[in-house]
């Protein structure tokens, strides 16, 4: 019995560790679907995309089935060529379900250099979250529905991670030209500190999974629970529109937080980069 129960559980893990790929993978996905320039190839052993702005290319899936060195390495000369002609630097992940087993190995022959290493966390709406409610004097959450609401959300974005104005301004066309709100994929909010745009976090429910993206709080706010009240904002959604596992990757300042909601670190990802020859 214990061992039916295992495996059992076992099949229930692989199938979520599989919907969580796939809606981190759409993350990236809709860009290249939104942007005029992108390009989305869904292949066989490959599944990649391209925008043309800087940090948005590269693959999102490796299933290539083959152990021949042959084969292998073809198929990564290939579709780093597509690169180099193109002139961008790309990402290449190696997840749990990536194949071949030494993909690694193969990618770092071809001049791919390793990044980070990323631990995604899954969350159990039903038994491991304890419906947690944060009250923050003076905080207000809503989900933003127009375009120039947004665009406060990319003015955040940039001040909140320190990206580039560049980063923001991509993701803000993308976010545009996709749609947002009831009856897309993607939800996006934003936090209000009397009055002061504060916070900012997105969702997308792809996959049958609710995935948590671009959670940021102003440096100026931090450590007053807002990115606490925000996240658990877009949880009580995730439950109204139905779904009962949220997905997140988090980063080292919110992982704790993460935790203390009850998500559980679910596997590795290595992100591997390569950038073209001048």
């Amino acid at each position: 019995m214990n061992e039916i129960r295992q495996e059992l559980l076992t099949v229930e893990q692989n199938k979520i560790i599989e919907a969580m790929e796939a809606n981190f993978a759409d993350e990236m996905a809709s860009m290249a679907r939104a942007l005029p320039e992108g390009e989305l190839h869904e292949e066989p052993d490959m599944y990649w995309f391209y925008t043309g702005r800087s940090g948005f290319n590269g693959v999102l899936r490796t299933n290539i089935n083959s152990s021949d060195k042959t084969i292998i390495d073809a198929r990564i000369s290939e579709i780093l060529a597509y690169f180099q002609e193109r002139k961008v630097q790309i990402g290449w992940p190696i997840g749990p379900l990536a194949h071949p087993a030494n993909l690694s190995s193969h990618l770092e022959a071809h001049g791919l250099a390793y990044r980070s290493s990323h631990y995604p966390m899954a969350l159990d709406l039903l038994t491991r979250w304890g419906q947690v409610n944060i009250h923050v004097p003076g905080l207000n959450i809503e989900e933003i529905v127009d375009y120039e609401t947004l665009k406060l959300w990319r003015s955040l974005t940039v001040i909140g991670f320190e990206s580039s104005e560049e980063i923001g301004q991509t993701y803000y066309e993308a976010y545009s030209r996709a749609g947002f709100g009831e009856g897309y994929p993607w939800h996006h909010y934003i936090a209000w500190l009397h009055e002061r745009p504060v916070a900012i976090a997105s969702l997308l429910l792809h996959a049958g999974v609710a995935g948590l993206y671009g959670i940021t709080t102003h440096p100026d706010v931090r450590r007053k629970g807002i990115g606490t009240a925000i996240t658990t904002y877009l949880l009580h959604d995730a439950q109204k529109f139905g779904y009962r596992i949220a997905i997140l990757s988090p980063s080292e300042m919110g992982i704790n937080i993460y935790r203390h909601l009850g998500f559980q670190e679910y596997y590795k990802t290595d992100f591997y980069l390569w950038t073209p020859h001048k």
